[in-house]
């Protein structure tokens, strides 16, 4: 298997980062007031279930609001991979301030939920804001959120985060332009693209596996279209294995992510591109790359840290929320003063963060060169066990 010298190709994604991301700046967000008259701006919160990047990108959004100088986030409750938020939106409703109030009944979760379930709890917060009309901005985590939210049946300002991709999703219109006055949904269009290219640049293989759920959201979720876009131009085949997501069985899922897993080892693929899956317990990863470590196949994990620790080879991602959040919290202070969401910056690129595993490296007789340690951000040296 072809590879390529890792800090050469490294220096390369990071100038790549530099010149197809715009970082975007709102900026210090001081010279905008801190209140509107008499009271403070009210948020409400919608998640598509519970999720590393949401709670992190909840944490990092009030910590925005920290520089900004409208909150005080000392004691707010969160640890580094957490899933859950509604204990963090619990106190950040607590210790509010005379500029932003988190409504502490304007929490809402779609976990667990089918689509029916999704779609009635979607109903009536936009009954709420149309009616009630005591909320001001909305934080919407994820693809599902994003689809049942970004629609013209109310008209209040929301921001979408962590959505897969949401221009593929129909939540935006365009990278640029969100087609909807009071519709911003943070975007990253070249992330996936990049992390494909990273890593056909390390391994030059000719047949990629993929393991996804064959449906639209399946298909946003593994990044599909990014993916078959860099094969097109890379002249590698794709070859893919259908499991069906979130069906609320963690033991079936499970056991046909294993037999997908082994399907692809047998049919011959030279590399996986490890991709999104609601229902996947990170922890059982090792356990079902078991058939690719054997057959010496390297893993791509598409989510970042999480996965690389718990059994995939590498990943580039994300690690650094804090420059986001404070993007985030000052593109939410230009639409508290009155600017429309749809004419605000959407694009923020952050320097990738590039993680290693160098027991699964070494399942699969992969040496990396002395630069990986230069470069690298974060190296395990095993696999994660659970007790």
């Amino acid at each position: 298997m072809r590879k390529k010298n890792w800090a050469s190709v490294v220096l390369s994604v990071f100038l790549g980062i530099l010149l197809l991301g715009s970082v975007a700046n709102s900026g210090t967000g001081q010279d905008l007031p801190r209140t509107q008259p008499g009271k403070p701006w009210r948020v409400a919160y919608v998640e598509s279930g519970e999720f590393v990047n949401y709670a992190s990108t909840l944490y990092a959004l009030a910590n925005g609001f920290a520089e900004l100088g409208w909150l005080n986030t000392q004691g707010l409750p969160y640890a580094k991979g957490q899933k859950e938020s509604r204990e963090m939106w619990h106190w950040l409703a607590r210790n509010g301030s005379e500029n932003i109030e988190f409504v502490a009944d304007a929490y809402y979760s779609l976990e667990q939920m089918g689509p029916e379930a999704r779609t009635e709890v979607a109903g009536k917060l936009i009954q709420r804001l149309n009616e009630q009309q005591d909320i001001d901005l909305v934080l919407v985590m994820g693809t599902q959120a994003g689809q049942l939210l970004a629609n013209d049946q109310h008209t209040v300002p929301m921001m979408v985060f962590s959505s897969s991709n949401a221009l593929q999703a129909g939540i935006v219109q365009s990278v640029n332009d969100s087609g909807r006055d009071h519709v911003w949904a943070h975007m990253e269009p070249a992330r996936y693209q990049r992390q494909i290219e990273i890593f056909h640049d390390l391994f030059g293989f000719k047949k990629l596996g993929m393991v996804y759920e064959d449906s639209t959201e399946g298909r946003v979720y593994a990044a599909l279209e990014d993916v078959e876009k860099v094969a097109a131009e890379r002249g590698f085949a794709i070859t893919r294995v259908h499991v069906k997501d979130k069906q609320n069985d963690r033991e079936k899922h499970r056991q046909e992510m294993r037999e997908a897993y082994t399907r692809l080892a047998g049919e011959g693929v030279d590399a996986v591109y490890c991709s999104l899956y609601i229902d996947r317990d990170v922890t059982e990863l090792a356990e079902q790359f078991a058939p690719l470590y054997n057959n010496k196949i390297p893993v791509f994990a598409q989510m970042g840290a999480a996965e690389v620790k718990n059994g995939a080879l590498l990943s580039v991602y994300r690690a650094d929320f804090v420059a986001f959040g404070k993007f985030a919290a000052q593109t939410a202070a230009r639409i508290f003063q009155g600017e429309k969401p749809r004419y605000l910056p959407q694009v923020f690129e952050n320097t990738p963060s590039i993680v290693l595993n160098l027991e699964v490296a070494g399942k699969i007789g992969y040496h990396p060169p002395f630069e990986v340690f230069l470069v690298t951000d974060e190296i395990y040296q095993t696999i994660e066990r659970t007790k």
